[in-house]
């Protein structure tokens, strides 16, 4: 079953979060499924994908089943895929409709918190170029998040969903700083770990004498 809630002619764009309201609130069927979240999105349907997919990597022991769905959307995002596309057997993933209500109650205050200061601005970084370097950032990312260190996920994710919401609400002034905090965040876990990884390589060839 699916359920496509769009805009109004002439009517102001809106919100994620009036369109999970509506889904979680007039949804006729008992079950929702990924896929019918991301039609009902339209063109946000990368940015909440992310969004989604982004928030288990937080949890320790899950987040490389998070990165698999996570390296798909940006590798589209980079090659100008206009709507994100997952195998069917995620798509089909879907929860009783009660059980998305209460999810989305749950999110609804942080969400409607962003929103008060996301807003579309600096077009120039919302356009299809930027949407691609947003999925390059994501993809650098994403890769890095096998790396074992301490807050290492934490460092990643902030980025990702700040880039996220930025798709969302295609606010360039949210994604040049999700570009800043990326840039810095990857730079330091590949210098710490380029640096670990040559004082054990140093330390290896002492201990065997060479």
């Amino acid at each position: 079953m699916n359920l496509t809630i769009s805009d109004s002619a002439g009517d102001r764009r809106r919100r994620a979060s009036e369109i999970l309201e509506d889904l979680a609130q007039t949804w006729p069927g008992d079950r929702l499924s990924l896929g019918d979240i991301e039609a009902a999105l339209g063109d946000r349907g990368f940015g909440l994908m992310i969004l989604v997919f982004t928030l288990p990597t937080l949890i320790p022991g899950i987040a490389m089943l998070a990165a698999i769905p996570l390296v798909l959307l940006a590798i589209q995002l980079m090659l100008g895929m206009s709507k994100p596309w997952l195998p069917q057997a995620i798509l089909r993933r879907s929860v009783a409709k009660a059980d998305f209500q209460r999810i989305a109650g749950r999110m609804m205050p942080h969400l409607l918190r962003a929103e008060k200061v996301l807003k579309p601005r600096l077009n120039y970084f919302a356009t299809s170029y930027a949407e691609r370097l947003i999925g390059f950032a994501c993809l650098v990312l994403i890769l890095l998040l096998p790396l074992p260190w301490p807050f290492g996920n934490l460092m990643l994710a902030v980025p990702l969903i700040m880039l996220a919401l930025a798709l969302i609400e295609r606010d360039g002034l949210f994604a040049l700083a999700g570009f800043v905090l990326a840039t810095i965040s990857s730079g330091f876990l590949i210098a710490v770990t380029w640096v670990t990884v040559q004082e054990s390589l140093q330390f290896a060839l002492k201990y065997l004498g060479m």
